[in-house]
């Protein structure tokens, strides 16, 4: 009894070396480290626009009213050719037809069938040889009765370099705060070991619109950005840093 319970004892030490030896060595100072936060921001104008259109039609049936909204279609195609605008920059986002009804108290009146096509219109290189293009295209696509210019979306086609920039100047603000917090702590910075990113961008310039036959109504974020230090035709590419650098 004596001699088995030696023997487990025995193994115990055996089992608890082992989990020690397979254990990494850490060394506690360089597991001090400072956390620090930075941001950095650059601005760019919009190079690529994007027009929302949409047009309905009223008719008796639905292939009346089918027919005169594709006829509609085929004209914004027609306006969009001449201005050069490639069909692969052209999407079809949604198609729908449904019928109307005039509800009374306790009967339905039907007013016909109502056809409906979403289009999306890529304008490429919108800052530079096809500026104010977007413009000609509304004022003739309004001319066409049930047309109506939902919003106009504008973006930057590649934001590779941007970003580039931003990250550049977030690491800069990173460090100097970590640099700041080392020196009030009178210790030595060290190397980062982690590194975190962000991405995001605000699209300050966005307008809002419907357009119409005879109706052409523009609202944009004028009013909101007076007092921003940010052009309308500017937008605001973001990305931030959280960055762990050592400490001894």
């Amino acid at each position: 009894m004596k001699k088995e319970g030696t023997w487990y004892i025995l193994a115990i030490i055996i089992i608890l070396f082992f989990i020690g030896f397979s254990t990494p060595y850490r060394n506690s100072k360089e597991d001090h480290s400072i956390l620090v936060e930075g941001r950095g921001e650059v601005y760019a104008v919009p190079d690529t626009m994007t027009l929302s259109l949409r047009v309905e039609e009223n008719a008796p049936t639905t292939a009346e009213a089918q027919k005169a909204e594709e006829e509609k279609v085929s004209k914004i195609k027609e306006i969009l050719k001449k201005y050069n605008i490639s069909s692969n920059d052209i999407k079809t986002t949604d198609v729908n037809i449904y019928e109307q009804f005039d509800w009374r108290e306790s009967w339905r009146v039907s007013l016909g069938y109502v056809a409906s096509h979403n289009l999306e219109v890529k304008i490429k290189n919108a800052n530079t040889e096809n500026e104010g293009l977007w413009s000609r295209i509304i004022s003739e696509v309004s001319e066409i009765w049930g047309v109506l210019v939902n919003n106009i979306n504008y973006d930057i086609y590649d934001k590779t370099e941007y970003y580039s920039q931003a990250r550049k100047l977030a690491m800069e603000k990173a460090y100097q705060k970590a640099w700041e917090l080392a020196k009030l702590w009178d210790v030595k910075l060290g190397k980062p070991i982690s590194i975190q990113e962000d991405r995001s961008f605000d699209s300050t310039v966005y307008t809002s619109m419907a357009a119409t036959k005879n109706s052409f109504v523009m609202e944009d974020a004028i009013e909101e950005e007076m007092d921003s230090d940010i052009s309308l035709w500017e937008m605001k590419i973001i990305l931030d840093v959280s960055v762990a650098y050592a400490i001894k």
